[in-house]
């Protein structure tokens, strides 16, 4: 989609773009446009984002790469092996490749300890599409058993039934046996106790319960105390984070992981031998998997594989962890570094491939340094800070391709949180970030940033050129906060196109209230010339969903000449919808842990 909208540019505009996107996150319209040829100007707040889109954008070949990999191994292969190196349970060597941990809190009742099993189903033994059907089950009292897994069965410790499809922490919550219920997280400390350890080889895997000698390299007390990392502040995403007791960075996993990530970002410089562009991609493999943080990643256990700490744009909270080997083993390693670099090493290549160049990547640059006369040779200008300064100078951009701030929906500084402690970055609130947050920035706050953004690209917008965003709430809020900073900018609406943004049937979205259609606006600047507006030939069995981005799509061409009581008649638009309506009467979305 970003590309057809760069090459619909281009057809308005031919010759070489410069292509700006001032809230630029991943980067994904900063490479359509770089790899189409035009010059590219990409600003993020985030230096964290900056840093690694400056890094992605000049990414090495696998030839120059993959050598630096292999020192990095062998620099860190003792402590590796201490660390995962064992046995299977006929005695073969092997890999460990995941030790799965499961919350055990004190019920506040009787004191007992209850094991905080999700569900009936633990961990199957062999991949579900591979035909696994039996595994390690837990009954509602924390048993753990191998059986079937397609069928009620008896704990053989307390006789009670065991449903692989139950589930036991609902609301997070708990019940013990003595019968209290409660919130889990009003429960006390939580411990973490190994339970299951999954083994691997070559052509092998192999899951069960952790031996002697896996339970003592796993514990903390096997491993030096690391250096504190800083507090986790209280924020609308951390807070569940500090509810759980993880007060600090360093908490998210157990020391084992921490001291292996360590290890590997100490050995990073020796490894790169020199080369500051093999060492950015070696930091950026080392850091990015501390989003496979031990205590915060959850484990599938139909397809045997764990999940990010963060699930649709939220820090996710389980009471089943997986802790990863940070390096990755044999046939098991979703988001380890080994496997990170050999992604990266691939897309090396195919970069080079498509671009047929070594482009010229300058950044990141502090948005507060002085303007340069005009947008030079570079390919890609990558700068860091609010967009509500641009260091573009005037009438330099021919197109704005964009995605601002979903409101109160994404809080990306939030997120970025466990990245940047570990990158030895300031973790604090992003200053000018345009995000919705508690008590600190509300709606009126919200326009207001989103405005002056919007006046800083119409100023470095060239005559003619376009600002081209896309956006998607439910909320009505959010959509007359961006209209009003669009018009106050002194932008007007020329057509739009609702598009399919998200897959309904993946985990983050499936069955949740999530908006699946994102609404592209076109805008260019309101000087009065007489314009010929888009609006798309209605259709017909439209969803819900789509009749209502269609609604807001047509609202959105009166942007540029919005009056009176506009926003009462949109706040009325929106809120009797029926996919707004219906949503509100389903109610929040009951995550699990």
């Amino acid at each position: 989609m970003t590309g057809a909208l760069i090459d619909a540019a281009n057809v308005d505009q031919p010759g070489r773009l410069v292509v700006a996107d001032p809230f630029t996150g991943g980067g994904v319209i900063a490479l359509s446009a770089l790899l189409r040829g035009h010059q590219v100007y990409a600003q993020d707040i985030n230096l964290w984002a900056a840093q690694n889109l400056t890094t992605m954008l000049s990414l090495p070949t696998a030839d120059r790469l993959e050598p630096a990999a292999d020192r990095l191994r062998v620099l860190v292969s003792d402590l590796l092996n201490s660390a995962y190196a064992t046995f299977f349970e006929d005695g073969t060597p092997a890999t460990v490749a995941h030790t799965l941990r499961v919350a055990v809190v004190a019920c506040p009742r009787c004191s007992d300890d209850v094991r905080l099993f999700p569900s009936g189903i633990v961990s199957l033994t062999e991949r579900v599409d591979a035909g696994g059907s039996t595994g390690w089950l837990a009954c509602p009292s924390g048993h753990l058993q191998h059986g079937t897994a397609v069928r009620r069965t008896r704990c053989r410790t307390c006789n009670r039934l065991i449903d692989p499809t139950a589930r036991y922490t609902l609301q997070r919550r708990f019940r013990c046996r003595c019968g209290h219920i409660g919130r889990i997280c009003g429960a006390g400390p939580i411990r973490w106790e190994p339970v299951l350890v999954e083994r691997t080889a070559a052509g092998r895997r192999e899951i069960g319960p952790p031996s002697d000698a896996e339970l003592v390299a796993a514990a903390d007390a096997s491993w030096q105390t690391q250096p504190h990392l800083p507090a986790i502040r209280n924020g609308t995403e951390t807070a569940v984070l500090r509810r759980y007791g993880m007060t600090r960075w360093d908490h998210i996993m157990p020391r084992r992981q921490h001291a292996v990530l360590n290890a590997l970002v100490g050995a990073i410089d020796s490894a790169a031998a020199g080369d500051r562009t093999i060492a950015s991609v070696l930091y950026a493999a080392v850091l990015s998997s501390v989003e496979m943080a031990g205590y915060l990643s959850r484990w599938d256990p139909r397809y045997l594989k764990p999940y990010e700490a963060m699930a649709n744009h939220h820090y996710n909270v389980t009471t089943l962890s997986a802790e990863p080997n940070v390096w990755g083993a044999p046939q098991s390693g979703r988001g380890t570094v080994g496997r990170r670099l050999d992604h990266l090493a691939k897309a090396g290549n195919w970069y080079a491939e498509r671009l047929g160049r070594s482009p010229t990547i300058v950044g990141p640059l502090p948005v507060g340094q002085r303007r340069s006369a005009g947008p030079g040779t570079d390919d890609v200008r990558i700068v860091v800070g609010s967009s509500t300064r641009l260091l573009a100078c005037d009438d330099s951009i021919d197109l704005v391709c964009t995605d601002p701030p979903y409101h109160d929906d994404v809080k990306y500084g939030e997120l970025s949180e466990i990245f940047r402690a570990w990158a030895g970055l300031d973790p604090a609130r992003l200053d000018g970030e345009a995000v919705v947050c508690n008590d600190i920035i509300d709606t009126a706050a919200y326009e207001a940033t989103l405005e002056r953004a919007f006046c800083e690209m119409r100023r470095a917008l060239k005559s003619g050129g376009h600002l081209v965003l896309s956006y998607a709430n439910r909320e009505h809020g959010a959509w007359a906060a961006l209209f009003g900073a669009l018009q106050g900018a002194g932008f007007t609406t020329i057509g739009y196109q609702v598009v399919l943004a998200e897959s309904d049937v993946s985990y983050a979205k499936a069955n949740r209230r999530a908006c699946n259609l994102d609404v592209i606006l076109d805008l260019v600047v309101a000087d009065g010339r007489t314009l010929k507006r888009f609006n798309p030939s209605a259709a017909t069995n439209v969803t819900e969903e789509e009749s209502f981005c269609r609604m807001l799509g047509t609202f959105a061409l009166r942007v540029g000449s919005l009056e009176g009581s506009w926003r009462q008649e949109l706040e009325r638009a929106v809120t009797t919808h029926p996919f707004v309506a219906k949503k509100r009467l389903s109610g929040p979305d009951r995550r699990e842990v």
